[in-house]
C-alpha cells in the first residue's frame, strides 16, 4: 500500500513539473510576427492595462497594453509601477494590444539603459555556436545578469540596438504562416527574401543580432516543416 502511495505522488510530482515547463517564442519569431515591437515607459497603470509611452510606427504614442496575467513556468520580473522601462512585442486582439507570445518574453525590461534577451529565445543549435568552448558553468555566469527578481542567462543589448536589428532583418525577410494564429518557433512557415542575397548579406554582416535571428528561421524551418 505505502509503495503504491509514493508511485502514485511521484507521478502526481512529475506532471506537477511538466505541466511548468513553457518553451519561450523565438526571438525572430516575435520580431517578425509581432504587429508592434517598440519600447519606451509606463506612464500609468490600472487594474487590467498599463500605459506605455514609446514610438509606434515613427510618432510619439501612448500604447493602452494588456497586462501579462501569467502562466505556468514563466513569470515576470516585478509587478507593474510607473516608470519602468520596457521593450515590447504586441499582437491586436478584439482592437487591444496584448502580448504576442503567451510567456513573459514579449515584454523585456529594461535596467540601466541596457535589456537582455533571454537565451531560450534562441534555437539550442544557436547557442553552441554563440559558446564555442561549450555551455560550461563559467560561460553561464558570464552571460547571467540580474533582472529585477531574476536571474537570466541571456544576451545583454541596448534597445536601440535590438530595435535597430529587428528593422534590419525585417527589410531583409518575410515570415509566411502556413496556418493563422500560430507560432513559426513551433509549427511549419515560409519565408522570402525581400532583398537581393548580396543587400541581406551586407545587412547579416553589419548586425550581428539579425544575423543569429535568420540563422534561427532557416533552422526552424527545416526542423518544423519536415
Amino acid at each position: 500500500m505505502r509503495v503504491t502511495f509514493y508511485c502514485l505522488l511521484f507521478v502526481l510530482l512529475t506532471q506537477t513539473v511538466a505541466a511548468q515547463v513553457y518553451d519561450p517564442v523565438k526571438l525572430f519569431d516575435m520580431a517578425s510576427c509581432a504587429e508592434v515591437a517598440t519600447y519606451g515607459t509606463i506612464s500609468k497603470v490600472d487594474e487590467k492595462f498599463y500605459y506605455l509611452e514609446c514610438f509606434n510606427h515613427g510618432k510619439l504614442s501612448t500604447l493602452k497594453v494588456q497586462k501579462y496575467i501569467g502562466r505556468s513556468g514563466s513569470y515576470r520580473f516585478a509587478k507593474y509601477e510607473v516608470g519602468q522601462k520596457l521593450f515590447v512585442f504586441l499582437k491586436r486582439v478584439n482592437g487591444e494590444y496584448q502580448l504576442y507570445s503567451q510567456g513573459i518574453e514579449s515584454e523585456i525590461p529594461i535596467i540601466h539603459d541596457s535589456l537582455v534577451v533571454d537565451m531560450n529565445c534562441f534555437i539550442p543549435k544557436t547557442l553552441v555556436m554563440l559558446a564555442p568552448r561549450g555551455l560550461t558553468a563559467e560561460y553561464r555566469l558570464t552571460q547571467t545578469f540580474q533582472v529585477g527578481t531574476k536571474k537570466v542567462f541571456g544576451l545583454r543589448f541596448a534597445p536601440r540596438y535590438l530595435y535597430e536589428s529587428i528593422q534590419a532583418f525585417n527589410n531583409c525577410y518575410q515570415v509566411i504562416l502556413k496556418r493563422p494564429n500560430t507560432y513559426p518557433s513551433f509549427t511549419c512557415f515560409n519565408f522570402f527574401n525581400r532583398l537581393t542575397r548580396e543587400k541581406t548579406d551586407a545587412i547579416n554582416r553589419k548586425s550581428k543580432l539579425a544575423r543569429l535571428m535568420f540563422m534561427d528561421m532557416e533552422d526552424a524551418q527545416l526542423r518544423n516543416c519536415k
